[in-house]
This record gives structure tokens, sequence and C-alpha cells, in this order.
């Protein structure tokens, strides 16, 4: 997935998307690390479903939670910050 539609068009708040389904982990990503994590994925061909959280406030947490619970795993990805990667925040 990945595509930015043409014309206009708008991005529910608080509504995450699944880019790509998979039952053996779950990655949570957003912005560039979205389409990095596909490619891997692609790569590797990894049964991974990817969820692009979109918006951090508000967080999706349902789409998130019922994830997890099929797949059993949770990789998190953010780009590297000097301080306070989101990353954390989603793994308490």
């Amino acid at each position: 997935g990945g595509e930015v539609p043409t014309g206009h068009y708008t991005v529910p708040l608080g509504k995450a998307a699944i880019v790509r389904p998979g039952e053996a982990l779950t990655i949570l990503c957003y912005g560039t690390m979205v389409h990095v994590c596909d490619r891997v994925v692609t790569d590797t061909g990894v049964d991974a479903e990817i969820i692009d959280l979109r918006t951090l406030v508000p967080l999706d947490i349902e789409t998130i939670e019922a994830s997890v619970k099929k797949t059993g795993r949770c990789m998190i990805v953010h780009e590297a910050t000097r301080t306070s990667g989101f990353g954390a925040e989603l793994s308490a």
C-alpha cells in the first residue's frame, strides 16, 4: 500500500489503517517507516500485519489490540530520534 490518492481526500483522525494483513506478527509504524516495513516484509516473506497508526493522538487502540490478539506478537518501528520516541509510549 501507499499510493497518494489524486484529488481531494481526507484521513480520519484516530483511525489506523491495516496496510497489509498478516498472521505471524503485528508491526506498528507511521510515516516513512510504513514504506520501509512494507518493503522489508515483502523482501523477506514474513507474514506480518502492518498497521499504519496515521495519528498518534488520538491513537486507535482498538485496531492495535485486535491485531496483537490475532498475531500474538508486536514490533514497534519508528524513526530514530535523539529523545522522546513515540515507540516508548506505544510499548508502555
